[in-house]
């Protein structure tokens, strides 16, 4: 008997069988689908996760004291503006530091109030942070350096303040200081904007100078970089601590954010999802397995006589092992199939439906249609060893 006859009789033994075959194949499908919309989902949300990094830049990095907003913060720990000199003097590799001072306060446009964060910074922020503006533009190195009363607001400060009117040119006042608004941020989208907080994310931007004079203040918050190269980034975290902790006469006093730790805690928490709901798939792949074990012992069962009378004609055993054994491979096979179409349909629904990009994956679709050819095997094994052991006689008597 060769591999093609017993492929034959594998299927027409299943089509015999319409509905016992399918709910057999249940298991083995629910198992296969899940494999691959796990993987491809899971592929797609860290393509995903990796594009709304690009978006703020992979390089980008905030420099800042950990006990900053504590009360009882010392002096002598705090950034400074030669701070962010030293440092771009001694890093070649960062090419953009500026510095960031944060607070929180109201804002008064014709007695209507709101309150918000108010950032003072430099004009290469919005280059830095790669933010887009809805109206009017961010502030000059001319309007910084001479210390120009201006603000650029974002648009929940805007909609709060001036609803559906226009802001450019109004008169802001903070903190009893009048500014002009120059410009209005769209809403930041970036992944690095999760560093931001205040709010509603309510923010209101103006020159650090501008900022020193209206809060009477000259300390600075944290100070915002990016290197030239993504590569650099870890050294030049690492060796910015190590310069302000000499400068500050301080030990490990200075803490770094940067995206790529978002990158990570994001992969981390997608690998623990995809072993969790793969720990799920598998044990329907098992059960599935159990389904397949027992319809093949009752399929021996039901055609003990058949298999007598075969071997009586002069059928080997591994006639009869090959034969069952194809037949919970076809089962196993068929329905891994049906559970790659159903689970890459899915995955791929999902991606559209989230905007993410549909990214299949080659080994996951491998290992599915293995995988079902390994659980033919294995649990058909047993059922095709216990045909093929019947004595003919024993057999041909079976009622």
């Amino acid at each position: 008997m060769n591999l093609l006859e017993a492929l034959r009789g594998a299927l027409f033994s299943l089509r015999t069988n319409k509905l016992r075959t399918g709910l057999t194949m249940l298991g083995i499908i629910i198992g296969i689908a899940a494999v691959i919309a796990v993987v491809t989902i899971g592929l797609g949300g860290k393509a995903a996760i990796m594009q709304e990094m690009e978006k703020s830049g992979v390089n980008l990095f905030v420099l800042y004291t950990k006990t900053v907003g504590n009360t009882g913060q010392a002096e002598g720990d705090r950034l400074t503006i030669q701070d962010g000199e030293s440092l771009r003097r001694a890093l070649p590799q960062v090419k953009t530091l500026l510095p960031a001072s944060i607070e929180y306060t109201a804002l008064e446009v014709n007695q209507k109030r709101s309150s918000a964060m108010v950032v003072g910074t430099t004009p290469e922020f919005a280059e830095l942070r790669r933010r887009e503006t809805a109206k009017g533009r961010f502030f000059t190195d001319e309007e910084f350096s001479s210390g120009r009363r201006v603000v650029v607001i974002d648009e929940t400060l805007r909609d709060a303040l001036f609803g559906a009117g226009n802001p450019l040119g109004q008169q802001v006042i903070i903190n009893n200081v009048p500014c002009r608004v120059i410009g209005v941020l769209a809403k930041d989208k970036s992944a690095f904007a999760q560093f931001d907080v205040g709010p509603q994310n309510a923010y209101a931007y103006v020159p650090w100078g501008t900022w020193s004079d209206v809060f009477q203040s000259q300390r600075v918050d944290q100070l915002e970089g990016a290197t030239s190269r993504e590569t650099d980034l870890e050294s030049a975290i690492s060796n910015a601590k190590r310069i302000l902790n000499v400068r500050h006469g301080t030990t490990n006093q200075y803490e770094a954010y940067n995206v790529q730790q978002l990158v990570q805690s994001a992969n981390k928490i997608t690998r623990i999802l995809t072993s969790v709901i793969g720990l799920v798939a598998g044990i329907s792949l098992f059960v599935g397995g159990i389904g397949i074990m027992n319809i093949m012992l009752v399929s021996v069962t039901e055609r003990t006589r058949e298999i007598g009378l075969r071997k009586a004609v002069g059928a080997k055993e591994r006639d009869i092992l090959t034969q069952f054994l194809i037949e919970a491979m076809v089962l196993s096979l068929v329905g891994g199939i049906v559970g790659i179409a159903l689970g890459a349909g899915s995955a791929l629904m999902v991606a559209y439906l989230l905007h993410w990009p549909p990214l299949l994956s080659g080994w996951a679709i491998v290992f599915a249609v293995s995988f079902s050819i390994g659980v033919g095997l294995f649990f058909g094994f047993y059922p095709a060893v216990k045909a093929a052991k019947l004595e003919p006689m024993t057999a041909l008597r079976y009622e």
